[in-house]
């Protein structure tokens, strides 16, 4: 048999590479940013606020703990679009009780208009956290001597929320928290919404928490405390019922994370420039489900190059046969 001619060995080279899968995208994992300095130690300037700091317990649900270590493993590089999602909706979950007290016992200390928020020592909370995830065998990597993933990376504060006047909750006879407020109603409505349509519509209605429910929001906007009302809300819903208000509160908290330079995301679809902005609570906790498409090995589209080549190689087959 005579050897082939080198232009039909050209195509079939050209068309065994044009059907062979796509290697997988690398996963997009974002590099820790070092703080400038580490969290501040500062001293109360009211009682309140030294009551609170004293103790923080955390209510550390370990039904949740293995979705955050899938999340969040302890050796290799983090993600901040899987880890800190489900970090921070493990840790507002067990935060929820003691900040609902907080704000049950007393309002916020009353201050001039215009003056800055107070700071408080409640980041006392980060060394209990650090240490229940290293007693359950997660040892996530420091940023520095100083400052944890939680806190750094991730910007979990577990604090008294600065947002009065918004939810009037107390606990009934049976010790349940419990609200009549209509904002509250809404939210624990929307927010039991499933998909990514009721991630949004969640959103929405956390929007409408305000301070004094009259838009006092726009001075803790100004002072670095903007999501204090929402953070509330999600809280609450936590504190409601963990179960029905997880996969909700995740993606509300991915879209925060996602949305650069502490803007407001107005929905958790997709944004204009194409970042994704909430997934369903199933690829942040499962690994498989997580792979998500950059991982997916897939065949590039190539059809028109595909039939070209095709055509081509039936051709030269015809002549070589004719000759």
């Amino acid at each position: 048999m005579c050897p082939l001619p080198p232009l039909l060995l050209f195509f079939l080279l050209s068309f065994h590479f044009s059907i062979m899968p796509a290697q997988p995208d690398p996963v997009p994992v974002q590099p820790f940013s070092l703080p400038a300095s580490s969290p501040p130690s500062t001293i109360p300037a009211f009682p309140e606020q030294s009551n609170i700091a004293g103790s923080c317990p955390l209510d550390l649900p370990d039904e949740l703990f293995e979705g955050v270590s899938r999340a969040c493993p302890s050796s290799g590089h983090l993600s901040r679009s899987r880890c800190c999602p489900s970090l921070a909706a493990w840790l507002y979950s067990a935060y929820s009780d003691t900040a609902l007290a907080a704000a049950a016992k007393s309002p916020a200390p009353s201050r001039p208009s215009g003056m800055p928020v107070l700071p408080d020592d409640s980041e006392a909370c980060v060394d209990g956290v650090e240490k229940a995830l290293r007693a359950r065998g997660l040892a996530l990597g420091r940023l520095n001597d100083t400052c944890d993933v939680a806190y750094c990376y991730c910007g979990v504060r577990l604090r008294p929320f600065t947002c009065p006047g918004v939810l009037a909750v107390a606990k009934d006879a049976a010790g349940r928290w419990v609200a009549g407020d209509p904002d509250v109603r809404r939210i624990e409505r929307d927010c039991a919404l499933p998909g990514l349509a009721g991630c949004s519509r969640c959103l929405r209605s956390l929007y409408q928490l305000k301070e004094g429910g009259g838009g006092g929001g726009e001075s803790g906007a100004k002072l670095g405390r903007e999501r204090d009302c929402q953070l509330m809300g999600l809280t609450w819903l936590l504190a409601r019922n963990r179960t029905l208000y997880l996969p909700a509160v995740t993606r509300v908290l991915r879209a925060f994370v996602l949305t650069p330079g502490g803007a407001r995301p107005l929905s958790c679809t997709l944004a204009p420039d194409g970042m994704p902005l909430a997934v369903d609570s199933a690829d942040l906790y499962d690994p498989d489900a997580s792979s998500s498409p950059h991982l997916r090995r897939r065949f590039v589209p190539r059809s028109p190059l595909f039939l070209c080549l095709w055509w081509s190689l039936s051709l030269l087959l015809l002549l070589l046969h004719l000759s």
